[in-house]
């Protein structure tokens, strides 16, 4: 199949399963309207895009942003419309899947940070098993987020390039319905290399501030003071597995891990499941003989489950939180082959790292957090509990005390 109707038939896909389309300006679109084929031979890099040097190998991940206009015509569907000013990134996973990105602009009141020397750092953040972005990393209740409930706008009005990913499967991002891929469900090792598309086009997006950086200092990773300016990646709840396994695969590109409310439990092994059906039909070895990925329907209940703490959360962003988890994330993601979170071994990791948790967490084991923690290969680590907070801390009254631990982190080299 090739690239042009491979992309097509997966944009068709999203577009049978979605509510209203809006282009990124907002404004209302047709199905027709929002899926005009663009040939291939169209996409070209921007006259004034960055210039790798020779030693890397941008992939077509790299010629994808809808808000740099790399690309013309080719969309995924806006699930929310405009948002007040959210920047939506479309870009190509090594298989031509398209991701969606997220990002947003410093708002007018902002007072960073970040000193003139660190403005080349950036974050991604990545979601967990049941919703997508927009829920959990920029939840509004009001038009100028005067609460600071959005952790892409905090981390952006404190001087980060702060972006949030949206899975396969999750959000606006589409399932992969091709018969070579997974067959419409979501895989970790499928997450942790769509992260590492979406690490490189960060990378590549910022590259000229971060060679501004490198010329100034002696950015050496031996050398504990240095400010290392490669994108940081925080990953909650499952989201902090996937990012676990992509730290222990490709530390080089980041410079800091944050796992914040993570899952991880040494004891927990995920089974593999079996090759035949009862019937004796063979099942589950590629994706042709999976059966097709169930459309079970989310629901409020399921919204507000991550909640669980009296009076640390007002019913009006409770409230909020499950109109827009309902309104991107609609039907269930189907997880498969979660045995590949096995192989989940702090010890491998030997990038700076942040263990990061609600005091009151349900979900988390305070024996596998401090196993995580202590089995880390690298010393340049923290473990952070937040009194008071369950498992969305970030989300909740005591954000403020999230967002501060998590920043103090990154800057731990330079103070602010």
């Amino acid at each position: 199949m090739s690239i042009l109707t491979r992309r097509q038939s997966i944009l068709a896909a999203a577009a049978l399963t979605s509510r209203t389309f809006y282009n990124s300006r907002g404004s209302s679109l047709s199905s027709c309207q929002a899926f005009v084929p663009t040939p291939f031979h169209r996409i070209r890099p921007n006259s004034s895009a960055i210039q790798l040097p020779a030693s890397t190998s941008p992939g077509r991940h790299f010629l994808s942003s809808t808000t740099d206009e790399t690309i013309s015509n080719i969309e995924l569907p806006s699930k929310t419309g405009p948002r007040n000013g959210l920047h939506r990134h479309t870009i190509y996973a090594d298989d031509s899947h398209p991701l969606r990105l997220y990002s947003r602009s410093p708002s007018a009141h902002a007072k960073p940070w970040l000193s003139p020397s660190s403005a080349a750092r950036s974050i991604l953040l990545l979601h967990g098993r049941t919703w997508s972005s927009q829920p959990v990393f920029d939840l509004r209740t009001s038009e100028g987020d005067e609460k600071k409930q959005s952790l892409l706008q905090s981390l952006s009005d404190l001087g980060f390039r702060a972006y949030a990913l949206d899975l396969r499967g999750f959000g606006e991002t589409p399932r992969d319905t091709d018969k070579h891929g997974n067959g419409g469900y979501t895989t970790p090792r499928r997450c942790v290399q769509d992260v590492k598309c979406a690490i490189d086009w960060i990378t590549n997006r910022h590259y000229h501030e971060l060679e501004s950086n490198e010329s100034s200092s002696d950015n050496s990773s031996d050398d504990p003071t240095v400010i290392n300016t490669k994108p940081a990646l925080l990953g909650w709840s499952q989201g902090a597995l996937v990012a676990q396994l992509y730290a222990q695969q490709h530390a080089s590109t980041i410079s800091d891990l944050i796992l914040f409310g993570s899952i991880y439990d040494p004891r927990v092994i995920y089974p593999r499941k079996p090759l035949y059906d009862p019937s004796g039909r063979l099942v589950g070895s590629t994706p042709e003989n999976k059966p097709p990925a169930p459309q079970i329907p989310n629901t409020d209940v399921a919204a507000l489950e991550d909640f669980t703490l009296p009076g640390t959360i007002c019913d009006e962003a409770a409230m909020a939180f499950s109109s827009l988890a309902l309104t991107v994330d609609p039907i269930k993601v189907a997880w498969d082959d979660l045995h590949e979170f096995n192989v989940a071994n702090p010890a491998l990791i030997h990038v700076p790292t942040m263990v990061i948790c609600g005091s009151q967490d349900p979900y988390v084991s305070w024996e596998a957090q401090r196993e995580l923690y202590e089995r880390l290969g690298t010393e340049d680590r923290v473990w952070c509990v937040l009194p008071g907070c369950d498992h969305a801390a970030h989300i909740l009254k005591a954000r403020k005390m999230f967002v501060r631990s998590v920043v103090g982190f990154l800057l731990r080299k330079e103070g602010f």
